[in-house]
């Protein structure tokens, strides 16, 4: 009988104490991290061959002073496989403390030195005398070290922060042996980090979205070729559980011309669209892809105008008025942010210009993926100053305009992949799309 053998990885304490301070209406912290190296040999009982622990790097200190929201403290460390086979392992917060009021504010980001992402915008946990998982089932080559950067960023949420003075927040990242994990849809994308075709928005939920005129990010959903939007962040599925999530969007139009709400309201709760969707459409799609579909909180939220409105001013008003269901449609800011820009106007200045203005701008939606030469396409979200009477949508001209609900344009329904959703294969090319599977 072949005896299992079995080993523990034990990783020496890297340490995060980060203290704060308040001054006028901000907070400001200064942070120390600290480890030790770990090089002592572990061997169980009828194991026949000795195995080396994982060796974390020596102490590391990092100091900063007079941070404000917005501001990030980042520490790098190594771990090391000194054994000639792969091994897996996990990545755990322990004896964390967090006083903060909004702990949502503080963020957590770890990479690989390749710029690897492996925890794209997670939030600092919460205080507890347990564990708290960081990074799930890792692989580490034999004989290699691989190097991490942990940041920690305190974010700016343009409110009034003051109730998080003279708060903390402390932790010991630990090691244990874990199983491989196969990672999900979300890690696979995110793994990629930035790229030519991958940006991170800068919003508050930092999601990572494809860019460019036609990246690769292909996916076969109901045996249909899909696009994947990005990942996204803090998605709730209407129970207030939220989670990182892909979204896709249908590559071809289900309606090349079919109105927002027959009734001429644009309220997404009860608007003929959001029925059709979740109705007739929803039940055409296979019950094997069906079980892919999260549950999700969808915005209508209106603004009050759009001559004036960025990308990034429509996604702060996106996430008002949540209706939850399965199938909606494509942002406005969905749009603005899938620009890579071109060689005379760049991907910054799209994004700080008026979609409204957008025809002005070929640059921004001729290097855009989303965007449709032929027919204008409808987006979620309304406009609110017109009595109820007025829906955005995005014109074959390039720009964001506004229309009646009852107007025609081209419908894309979207949704967003459950979130252990795996990509089985492909590269996402349109030759070779992803593949899916639970």
């Amino acid at each position: 009988m072949k005896q299992k053998r079995m080993f523990v990885v034990i990783i020496s304490a890297l340490v995060i104490m980060i203290s704060l301070t308040y001054q006028g209406t901000y907070s400001y912290f200064t942070s120390r991290v600290e480890g030790t190296g770990n090089t002592e040999n572990n061997q169980s009982q009828g194991q026949t061959n000795t195995l080396q622990n994982l060796i974390i790097s020596e102490s590391a200190n990092v100091v900063s002073s007079n941070m404000i929201p917005g501001d990030s403290v980042t520490y790098t460390f190594t771990v090391q496989n000194p054994n000639n086979i792969d091994v897996c392992y996990n990545l755990l917060w322990n004896n964390t403390t967090n006083t903060f009021v909004n702990q949502k504010d503080l963020r957590v980001k770890l990479e690989k030195s390749d710029g690897t992402v492996l925890v794209g915008n997670a939030q600092f946990p919460a205080t507890t005398s347990g564990t708290t998982m960081l990074l799930e089932g890792t692989r580490i080559q034999a004989s290699t070290t691989d190097t991490f950067t942990l940041t920690v960023t305190y974010q700016n949420t343009e409110e009034d922060q003051t109730a998080d003075m003279g708060k903390s927040f402390s932790g010991t990242i630990i090691g244990e042996l874990g199983e491989c994990k196969v990672p999900t849809g979300a890690e696979t994308i995110l793994a990629k980090g930035e790229t030519d075709e991958l940006k991170f928005d800068g919003t508050a939920d930092n999601n990572l979205r494809y860019v460019g005129a036609n990246p690769n990010n292909y996916v076969s959903f109901n045996n249909e070729l899909w696009r994947i939007i990005g990942v996204f962040n803090n998605i709730d599925d209407g129970t207030g559980n939220r989670e990182t999530r892909l979204e896709i969007i249908r590559d071809e139009s289900y309606s090349e011309a079919m109105a927002w709400d027959t009734n001429n309201v644009n309220d997404w709760a009860t608007a003929s669209l959001q029925e059709e969707l979740n109705g007739t459409y929803l039940n055409s799609i296979q019950n094997s892809y069906q079980e892919m579909i999260s549950i999700a909180k969808w915005s209508s939220g209106g603004r009050g105008d759009y001559a004036s409105v960025t990308a990034g001013d429509f996604y702060e008003r996106e996430r008002l008025s949540m209706q939850t269901g399965k199938i909606g449609l494509m942002y406005p800011s969905d749009y603005g942010y899938a620009t890579s820009g071109g060689s005379n106007i760049d991907r910054n200045t799209c994004l700080n210009a008026y979609l409204f203005d957008w025809n002005n701008y070929d640059d921004c939606y001729n290097n855009n993926w989303l965007y449709d030469n032929i027919h204008a396409q409808w987006t979620l979200n309304t406009l609110s100053r017109y009595d109820g009477l007025a829906v955005f949508y995005v014109s074959s001209n390039g720009e964001v305009n506004a229309s009646y609900p009852n107007s025609e344009c081209a419908v894309s329904p979207a949704l967003y992949l459950s979130s252990n959703v795996k990509i089985s294969g492909g590269d996402g090319s349109q030759g070779n799309p992803y593949q899916l599977s639970l």
